[in-house]
C-alpha cells in the first residue's frame, strides 16, 4: 500500500475504464465503493477485488436519480467511511445522428447520465470530501469535451458541460483543500469504443481509422487512464486543481497540427 487507505468512489464501475479505476485503487489498498446500474457486471468487479484481497462495496443505482444517489452515498459512508477520492466516470454515448435527426428523448438521456449524473454524484460527495479532509474529485470528460465532430451532439455537449462543472467545483472547493480536475480520454479500448466503431461501420479487426488519429499509433488502455487518475488523487497532485488533462495518445495535438 502507498500511504494510508482511503475511501474511493467510482461511478460506472461495472466495465471499461470504471472497472479499471476500481481495481487500480483497490490494488493500492483503498476501500472502493463501486456504482453502476449493471448489477451482474458490477458484482463481478467487486467479487474480483475481494478475491484479490481488496475491500469493495457495490451500489446498484441510477446516477440520474437524486434519491438513489443520496442513498448510495449514505450506504458507502456507513460501510467504508467518508469518501476522500471520488471518480465521476459513468457515461453513455448512444448513437451518432446529426442534430437535425437526434430525438429529444435521446438527447435528454445522454445529458442526464453524463452531465446531470456528474452533478448529482459530485453534490453527494462534497459533504464527505469535506469530512475526510484533503481530497480529490476527478470528473471523466472526453476529448469530445474539448473539440467536436459531426454526430454525437448530445455526447459532445455533455462532455463540454462536465468540464464547466469541474471548473465551477474547483473554484468552490479549493478553500476546503479539495482538488477538482477533469481527464479527457481519447480512443480507449472499452465497450464504448466498440459502439463508436459500429456506428462508423468500421472493421473491428482494423482500428487504423481510430489509431491513425493519434501520435502513438495505438489505442489507450483503460489502465493507462487509471494511472493518470491515481496521480491526480495522490499527495503529489495537491496543487493541481481546475485542470483538464487529455489522455489521448496525442490525438488533440495531432488534430490541431495535422
Amino acid at each position: 500500500m502507498n500511504g494510508p487507505a482511503r475511501t474511493v468512489w467510482v461511478t460506472g464501475a461495472a466495465s471499461g475504464m470504471g472497472a479499471a479505476h476500481a481495481r487500480g485503487f483497490a490494488d493500492r489498498g483503498d476501500r472502493v465503493g463501486c456504482w453502476d446500474l449493471q448489477a451482474d457486471a458490477l458484482g463481478a468487479v467487486v467479487d474480483d477485488i475481494r478475491a484479490s484481497g481488496g475491500q469493495a462495496e457495490a451500489v446498484v443505482a441510477d446516477v440520474t436519480d437524486p434519491q438513489a444517489v443520496e442513498m448510495g452515498a449514505a450506504r458507502f459512508r456507513e460501510a467504508l467511511g467518508p469518501a476522500a477520492v471520488v471518480i465521476v466516470n459513468a457515461g453513455i454515448i448512444l448513437t451518432g445522428e446529426h442534430i437535425e435527426e437526434l430525438e429529444p428523448d435521446a438527447w435528454r438521456r445522454v445529458i442526464d447520465v453524463n452531465l446531470t449524473g456528474a452533478f448529482l454524484a459530485s453534490k453527494a460527495a462534497i459533504p464527505q470530501l469535506r469530512e475526510a479532509g484533503e481530497g480529490a474529485l476527478i470528473l471523466v470528460s472526453s476529448v469530445c469535451g474539448l473539440t467536436a465532430s459531426a454526430g454525437f451532439g448530445a455526447y459532445n455537449a455533455s462532455k463540454h458541460g462536465v468540464i464547466g462543472l469541474m471548473r465551477t467545483l474547483a473554484n468552490e472547493l479549493g478553500s476546503d483543500g479539495i482538488t477538482v480536475n477533469a481527464v479527457c480520454p481519447g480512443w480507449v479500448r472499452t465497450p464504448m469504443l466498440a459502439a463508436s466503431v459500429e456506428d462508423a461501420n468500421a472493421d473491428p479487426g482494423d482500428l487504423s481509422e481510430f489509431t491513425d488519429m493519434t501520435m502513438i499509433g495505438r489505442l489507450v488502455e483503460p489502465e493507462e487512464v487509471t494511472e493518470a487518475i491515481l496521480f491526480l488523487a495522490s499527495p503529489g497532485a495537491r496543487t493541481i486543481t481546475g485542470t483538464v488533462l487529455p489522455i489521448d495518445g496525442g490525438l488533440m495535438e495531432k488534430r490541431a497540427w495535422p
